[in-house]
């Protein structure tokens, strides 16, 4: 009878540090989640972006962009050699190539109806489309975050702060290049860009999203 008794004993004691492990676990979960939210309360996407844009983003850009006629002719060649000489895609092998471009060239389509409104771009004189460049006021994807080489998932806390990078980079972009220009009578005149397109194999054109823009009559 007495040992049954120091065998229940025993049971019951395993039993109940078996459940203080488990409350420990969970203690240590929920600390780490604490942690990690008041690590990010500080952050400002935003502001981050506006502090480097002109002394850093715009200026690395400026620098690796190849001009839009040249990309293409690489492109058509051997994508992966192209975005080996010219592009950037980080670590991952499956992303696609991001391409810093300048181009020039006239507007022969306008599309100001929807809420990402774009301009179709001859940039050798054929007067058809070779290019489609964003002018907003909505940017969507992650082309203008994923073209800087010096910025990557690793310089976040964790993947919703990288995420809202890229969405900061977007809403700058479209705040202070895009919403300037004016949208009367664009078909027809000059423009010239210096942006970024995410290589896209299906796509008949790429679509460029612009860090600079300025649009003229033709001379």
């Amino acid at each position: 009878m007495r040992g049954c008794i120091c065998g229940a004993l025993v049971i019951i004691a395993m039993s109940g540090a078996l459940t203080g492990c488990k409350l420990v676990k969970h203690d240590a979960q929920a600390s780490k989640h604490s942690r990690d939210a008041y690590a990010s309360a500080g952050y400002d996407p935003n502001a981050m972006v506006a502090s480097m844009w002109s002394s850093k983003i715009l200026p690395d850009v400026e620098k690796r962009a190849t001009d839009y006629p040249t990309l293409r002719d690489a492109i058509n060649a051997d994508p992966d050699a192209a975005g080996r000489k010219y592009g950037y895609r980080g670590k991952d092998d499956s992303a696609p190539w991001n391409f810093p471009t300048k181009l020039h060239g006239k507007i022969v389509e306008v599309d100001t109806q929807s809420s990402q409104g774009t301009v179709g771009v001859d940039v050798d004189g054929g007067g058809k489309v070779d290019v489609i460049v964003d002018i907003g006021p909505t940017v969507l994807g992650t082309t203008l975050r994923d073209t800087l080489d010096f910025i990557s998932f690793e310089s976040f806390r964790n993947q919703i702060e990288y995420a809202q990078f890229g969405s900061a980079l977007n809403s700058y972009a479209a705040t202070h290049v895009m919403k300037p220009l004016s949208r009367d009578g664009l078909k027809g005149k000059e423009i010239t860009v210096t942006g970024a397109f995410s290589y896209d194999s299906s796509a008949q054109q790429p679509e460029v999203v612009p860090l600079a823009i300025a649009v003229g009559d033709k001379p």
